[in-house]
């Protein structure tokens, strides 16, 4: 027999008395704060602790019984207050109810208490019922109860557990997936750490999306823990994701051990593992259990084995439910083992000597394509990085991101900020604006209504000077140092010393221009599908009649400017002479580009799309297409070039690298849920692809291969510089920024 009690001391709780007097109805509801009892035959299986606010919580009981009525195989309630989560298992006509601390230590207060599923959903609505009735007998005269919203919402669940209840069964569940083994892809004669997986009654599958959620991570399975010999060092069944996060946080006290160059630790085993802990010489190199003899296992190994277990758990749970790549406990899980297997192999490596004295040392980096320079000999294998800096700057200011030296501009509504990137100190700090454009000394800054000059070193105001209400597309730096804006069909010339205007240019018939710097000139593509080029004095050094309008700026690709028009259904780009106007081909494209192009290598490449297919095409200096392909996106991609390798992102946050032959050399799927916006391209810094999905992921450019992350942005702008330092801008304006704290490449 189950019955669900509410305790009974919030009704004294003399703050609630008080806002019910007062009509404060909201602040009474969340004032109700008290246990739910869950007594089975008298017991209470959550032992007092399942506390938090009652309407809430028995809100989330009626809504998790409705879901076990209604066919599901799992739902969850959490009582935060009291730190428990319990997971509903339905099987047959009953239920089996578990109580779990899921907090380090984990602990199982209670596993598959069975109860009668029609009797849970009674006592659920019974205890509903007998809460609102206390509440109304504490409410003063002329305070229905019915107005709080705490209690339509109540009242609200217990009407759809009554309609669950009342509809007919529902249709069977697909057959659950067989047993997994998630494990540690350790090499011979290295520790391992085997999970096996027994989902039978779909509990990762029961997980849709949203908010975090332990119980549809709690698949019943089994562990076991390997030293180098294959001696096995313990073994338990019970739910391996609460026993995976115990050992990752004993693993981050023996890393701890390392680090302080101990020559023992301890490492603590979940309970029910048949020992209390695995005994390490750290000297030695060994591992034993309690009055047992030692077995050969070094701690970076064994605790290497242990995350890749915890990651191997995180793959496996995200290829049977996808959108268990929003749960977040998953992902912290994923992600302290991601930090401790970088510890692992750097403390595993041990020290690296220098150069010997008297040979040469290059003072700078050799020549080449920083994309592709590696940050060390041999296969990179693991990155981490470290957070130098958050700042609320608002919205996006136009690029957001203005990177000058080492240092970084963040544009935003709200404020314009200056900050080291390796650091993260911030140079200064001033109000923000509509839109912001670096420029040789500073930063030019719509406001409305005026264009300021901020000096870059200090922030201070050089110049300010009254400008259009409506920001301009772009203020550009030529190379004598005057300023254009590049406002609605006209280019004004700024005097860069205070600010006066020296000359304007209006295209004849020009709506809207799309302007880029060429040296001491700037080339411009009006609408009417004219290129002019503009010297420093104002006047038009040449005129060029495209193909159609020209629809983004220019771009310098294999010694010309390139300019992409709009052409019928398609486009087509333009090369020119900067310096002469003079044609030097035309190339029609069969898509629509979302982006310029771009030069790879002696090749230009152009991403866009086709009818909802994503396109990309290669080609050669002359403007002769060398190849047309369509790539496995949902859309429009946009690029970067790794070396030989060209990577391109859809717009789901889908990644798929092409080699020179247009033919696809490795992909990675979008991760669930939300994504940054399709115009934001990956970055290629020496060897690593960094993109934009669930977070920010690195890559091994050559193999795709994940070797880094960063968690918690959502970046809408993003920079990353030589040093693999990372500037991410969200679009509430949230920046953070991160260095790489440790790499390493295995030979």
């Amino acid at each position: 027999m189950i019955r669900i009690r509410p305790g009974q001391s919030w009704r004294h709780d003399p703050h609630l008395r008080e806002a019910l007097r007062e009509g404060r109805r909201s602040l009474a509801a969340r004032s109700a704060v008290d246990a739910l009892a869950l007594e089975v035959d008298g017991f209470d299986i959550a032992g007092g602790r399942a506390e938090g606010e009652l309407l809430p919580g028995l809100e989330g009981l009626l809504r998790a019984v409705a879901r076990l009525v209604s066919g599901a195989p799992v739902a969850t309630v959490a009582f935060r207050d009291g730190g428990l989560e319990l997971v509903l298992r339905r099987r047959g006509s009953s239920a089996l109810l578990t109580v779990v601390e899921p907090s380090p230590p984990s602990r199982v207060l209670a596993r598959d208490v069975e109860v009668d599923l029609e009797g849970l959903a009674a006592a659920a609505l019974e205890a509903s019922a007998d809460l609102l009735r206390d509440l109304a007998a504490l409410t003063p005269s002329g305070g229905p109860v019915p107005r709080i919203p705490e209690v339509r919402s109540l009242r609200a669940a217990a009407r759809d557990l009554r309609r669950a209840e009342a509809a007919p069964p529902a249709a069977p569940a697909r057959e659950p997936p067989p047993a997994a083994t998630a494990e540690s892809h350790a090499p011979q004669g290295a520790p391992a750490c085997r999970v096996t997986l027994h989902d039978d009654e779909g509990v990762l599958l029961a997980y849709e999306g949203g908010l975090p959620d332990v119980g549809s991570l709690l698949v019943p399975g089994g562990i076991e823990l390997l030293a180098a010999d294959g001696v096995r060092l313990a073994a338990w069944t019970g739910m391996p994701f609460l026993a995976l996060r115990d050992l990752g946080a004993a693993s981050s006290r023996v890393l701890g051990a390392l680090r302080g160059r101990e020559s023992s630790a301890r490492l603590a085993l979940p309970r029910g593992a048949g020992a209390p802990e695995v005994v390490l010489d750290l000297e030695a190199g060994t591992a034993r259990l309690p009055g047992a003899p030692p077995s050969p296992c070094p701690a970076p190994g064994l605790v290497r084995a242990i995350a890749e277990a915890a990651t191997s758990f995180a793959r496996l749970a995200r290829r049977r439910n996808p959108r268990q790549g929003e749960n977040g406990h998953l992902a912290e899980m994923e992600s302290a083992a991601a930090d401790r297997l970088a510890q692992a192999d750097e403390l595993d490596r041990g020290d690296v000597a220098a150069d010997p004295p008297g040979e040469p040392v290059a003072p700078h980096p050799p020549p080449g394509n920083p994309g592709v320079r590696r940050l060390g000999p041999g296969r990179l294998r693991r990155l981490s990085f470290r957070r130098t800096f958050r700042v609320e700057v608002g919205p996006p200011a136009g690029a957001g991101l203005l990177p000058a030296g080492g240092v970084t501009v963040l544009a935003g509504a709200s404020a314009l900020v200056a900050v080291e990137r390796v650091t993260g100190a911030i140079r200064w700090n001033v109000p923000g604006a509509q839109a912001a454009w670096l420029v040789p000394g500073g930063a030019v800054v719509a406001r409305g209504g005026s264009l300021a000059f901020h000096e870059l070193a200090s922030g201070a105001v050089r110049w300010s000077v009254p400008a259009e209400p409506a920001a301009p597309a772009a203020v550009l730096a030529l190379a004598g140092g005057l300023l254009v804006s590049v406002e609605a069909g006209t280019l004004c010339g700024l005097e860069p010393a205070s600010g006066e205007q020296r000359w304007r240019f209006a295209p004849p018939g020009a709506d809207r221009l799309h302007a880029v710097a060429a040296g001491d000139r700037v080339v411009v593509g009006a609408d009417t599908g004219f290129v002019y080029g503009v010297d420093a004095s104002g006047a038009s050094a040449f005129r060029v009649l495209g193909p159609g309008p020209v629809v983004r700026p220019a771009v310098a690709g294999r010694g010309a400017c390139l300019v992409t028009c709009s052409v019928g259904p398609g486009a087509a780009l333009l090369a020119i002479d900067a310096a002469t106007g003079r044609r030097r081909w035309e190339a029609p494209l069969d898509f629509v580009p979302t982006s310029g192009p771009m030069a790879w290598g002696r090749r230009l490449a152009l991403a866009g799309g086709l009818a909802g297919d994503a396109m990309v095409t290669a080609l050669s200096a002359e403007g002769a297409a060398v190849w047309l392909a369509s790539p496995p996106l949902a859309g429009a991609p946009t690029l970067a070039a790794a070396g030989a390798l060209l990577v391109a992102r859809g717009p789901d946050g889908a990644l798929v690298a092409l080699g020179r032959d247009g033919a696809v050399r490795w992909s990675r799927a979008a991760a669930p849920g939300a994504h940054p916006p399709a115009t934001l391209a990956p970055a290629v810094v020496r060897g690593t692809v960094l993109a934009a999905g669930e977070g920010l992921v690195a890559l091994d450019a050559r193999s795709g291969e994940p070797v880094g992350a960063i968690a918690g942005v959502a970046p809408v702008r993003l920079h990353v510089d030589a040093t693999l330092s990372v500037v991410a801008l969200d679009a509430d304006g949230l920046a953070s920024g991160f260095r790489l704290a440790t790499h390493l490449s295995v030979v």
